[in-house]
């Protein structure tokens, strides 16, 4: 069963929260880190922090290296392929992802939402030498990305609003939208056009664009995006990657016109972390 946000947080285990908080933390700080790294990092005692570990060590979630430095460990792994294996999202997802991949060379992404952020869940590299990364199993922010926004445009209501409210919309580039209301105008632009856009708002020099999905048998959402260096991508041809994907995200959706969920209508939306 389901329990709202609020109440599910009377039922939340101290210890078993900063336990996954911790191996959150090798996702954002770092893929090695030590004891004093993560107790900086999370604001919680060493010997909490070395408890913790310890704990995870056991189970194999992480493992030490010889200089008492720790990364994820293979537990981790297996959880994620059951992930990816027994998630139709990406399966289905695939086929697209290298069809756009083969046809504009570029660099293609599957994201979904994970915790208020964006999680790539799957990812082709461009060939080219000069490329956008994959950055599968990485997180990313929201409001500046063209996957973030795509994302974002599916929720209804006051959601995208709730959740830059929590996240916050730090600026990483001179381009970064930080505007709350601007943010809004853009969602209802990429509703109503079927695909967002990326120029130089999270990292410069890349360029992206990305449409959102509601796919059919599970009620999964879902954003595929194509990116490239902007030494490259011109806006004639950023334009063509927003209807490629927005045809994709039409396909992967099983219906034709817009890919956003009707406001009020939305359908089970997977969310990991």
């Amino acid at each position: 069963m389901d329990l709202p946000a609020e109440k599910a947080r009377d039922y939340q285990v101290a210890s078993v929260r900063k336990a996954l908080e911790l191996l959150c933390a090798f996702s954002t700080a770092g893929s090695v880190l030590t004891v004093s790294d993560l107790s900086r990092y999370l604001s919680i005692p060493k010997s909490t922090t070395h408890n913790l570990l310890r704990t995870l060590q056991s189970l194999s979630f992480v493992t030490q290296d010889e200089e008492k430095r720790f990364c994820l460990g293979p537990r981790v792994f297996e959880l994620g392929l059951l992930f990816s294996r027994d998630t139709q999202l990406v399966t289905r997802a695939l086929p697209h992802l290298r069809r756009l991949a083969d046809e504009t060379k570029e660099t293609v992404k599957l994201a979904i939402l994970s915790n208020d952020d964006l999680l790539v869940v799957a990812a082709i590299e461009s060939p080219y030498q000069l490329h956008t990364r994959g950055d599968q199993g990485r997180r990313a922010p929201l409001h500046c990305t063209s996957l973030g926004k795509a994302l974002l445009a599916l929720l209804p209501g006051e959601e995208p609003r709730e959740i830059a409210a929590r996240r916050g919309m730090p600026r990483f580039t001179p381009h970064t939208n930080t505007s709350l209301n601007r943010l809004e105008e853009e969602l209802a632009h990429v509703r109503r056009r079927g695909f967002a856009l990326d120029r130089e708002e999270h990292e410069e020099g890349v360029l992206c664009a990305a449409a959102g999905f509601v796919e059919p048998s599970s009620g999964a959402l879902g954003a595929i995006s194509i990116s490239g260096p902007g030494t490259r991508i011109t806006e004639g041809r950023l334009q063509e990657f927003g209807a490629l994907v927005g045809e994709a995200a039409r396909d992967m959706a099983g219906i034709s016109g817009s890919t956003a969920a009707p406001a009020g209508d939305r359908r089970t939306i997977v969310e990991v972390g």
